[in-house]
């Protein structure tokens, strides 16, 4: 079985202090890191496996900048 995967797309992400730091409300304590990019604080995941699975900071990003897919067992077929 694969792992959870957490994409975050940093062109869509308007930044923490834009989206009033949403990630840091919602995620568990201590897994989410700023970087400073092109003038903005980016979130990012530090551990994976603290990542909340309810799909929380995905549905309220308000730039649609994060995905997550659940595992699957041996990929998908089309």
């Amino acid at each position: 079985m694969s792992e959870l995967q957490f994409i975050h797309d940093v062109d869509k992400c308007i930044g923490a202090d834009e989206c009033g730091e949403i990630c840091e409300r919602i995620c568990p304590p201590d897994i989410i890191e700023y970087k400073e990019e092109d003038g903005k604080r980016i979130p990012y995941v530090t551990d994976i496996e603290l990542c909340m699975k309810d799909h929380g900071c995905q549905n309220n990003c308000p730039a649609g900048a994060i995905t997550i897919l659940p595992p699957q067992e041996d990929g998908r077929d089309y």
